[in-house]
């Protein structure tokens, strides 16, 4: 009798589990934390804080694999069947390509209407949660005149000097790509303008062929890069004893390019993932995000208030009211469009 007493008490029990791990509830066995994987997002930069913050409180642990915006969403496609992640950051174009893919949960969080309409998906696929504008880190003790637009990116001066990731892959190399596409005349439906200027910057052997990181910005082997404002801040910010950098904003223009988040569709544990989309866009998270040096995008929206501390750690708000542009319409734009002309015409030689 005991026996079956026993059978049945632990039948009760795989029942439950059964139940809740059909739910997407997380079920601690032994006291171990829940896991949140993240595909692209490591601790570093503006996610430090936030899964520090957000795992204490959730009691969870983060496990990161860094990897592009195109890599992440192929690979919620190809786990579907088991799958890990539960979210990634992906450039802005990279938002409805998961999409139209079918790897994006769909989820309006907490925070959906204090984010405006531009930065976030009708549907709920994606939604941004800061914004970053393309601009130029100099490292004054290779380079003698620093830069102050796109098109002085061109002169001769700068030969084998520019270093920059592949939009065809990098969401961050992307932005920088529409940034001047818009700075050149171009816009949604028009990425002529653009296309025409990389392949010019190319054709004058501006590019070094080299794909920009802390360490070769660190050693000096590369002289200028085109990345985020938040990203040079911090770079300018750790090596300040050590290097004499500067942050150019382009004068011909640069553009507020959101960084997105993706829920992955097939993600294991639903409930923990609307727990940190709700987070991210909650005052809290977004604090915590401005304290790495983005620009939130509630603070955009004008519906955050940042503490005077963080903000005079940005570059000054007047260079943002003059040359940095905001697109309300991204449909005009295609990753398909961007791989295929940056490869036959940009890198076609």
């Amino acid at each position: 009798m005991r026996m079956r007493a026993l059978g049945r008490w632990l039948g009760g029990i795989l029942v439950a589990v059964g139940l809740w791990a059909g739910l997407g509830l997380s079920v601690a066995i032994g006291g171990e934390p829940k896991v949140l994987t993240t595909y692209g997002m490591p601790e570093e930069g503006p996610w430090a804080e936030i899964f520090q913050t957000f795992c204490k409180e959730h009691d969870c642990k983060h496990v990161d694999t860094d990897m592009t915006s195109a890599q992440a969403i192929t690979k919620f496609l190809a786990e579907r069947n088991r799958p890990v992640a539960a979210s990634t950051e992906v450039g802005i174009l990279f938002g409805p390509l998961a999409a139209r893919q079918g790897a994006a949960l769909a989820y309006k969080n907490a925070g959906w209407d204090k984010i405006p309409d531009w930065a976030k998906d009708s549907q709920g696929n994606w939604f941004a949660v800061y914004a970053g504008v393309p601009t130029f880190l100099v490292n004054k003790a290779v380079v003698k005149a620093v830069p102050q637009s796109w098109q002085d990116l061109l002169k001769p001066e700068y030969k084998n000097a520019i270093a920059f990731k592949d939009p065809r892959e990098s969401g961050t190399a992307v932005a920088m790509l529409l940034a001047a596409t818009v700075a050149n005349g171009g816009g949604p439906g028009n990425l002529t303008p653009g296309i025409t200027y990389f392949k010019k910057l190319f054709q004058a052997g501006n590019v070094k062929a080299i794909s920009p990181s802390t360490s070769n910005i660190q050693k000096g082997e590369v002289p200028i890069t085109i990345r985020y404002d938040h990203e040079n801040l911090l770079t300018k910010e750790r090596f300040k004893k050590e290097l004499d950098l500067e942050i150019g904003m382009p004068s011909d223009g640069s553009l507020y390019t959101p960084s997105v988040i993706v829920l992955n569709r097939f993600v294991p544990d639903p409930a923990l993932a609307r727990a940190f989309a709700d987070f991210l866009v909650s005052d809290r998270g977004q604090l915590t995000l401005a304290r790495s040096l983005t620009r939130p995008i509630r603070s955009i929206a004008g519906n955050l208030e940042v503490p005077a501390d963080i903000r005079a750690r940005w570059l000054p708000e007047d260079l943002y009211r003059s040359r940095v542009r905001t697109l309300h319409n991204w449909e005009g734009f295609s990753v398909d469009e961007i791989r295929e002309r940056w490869t036959n015409e940009v890198l076609a030689r």
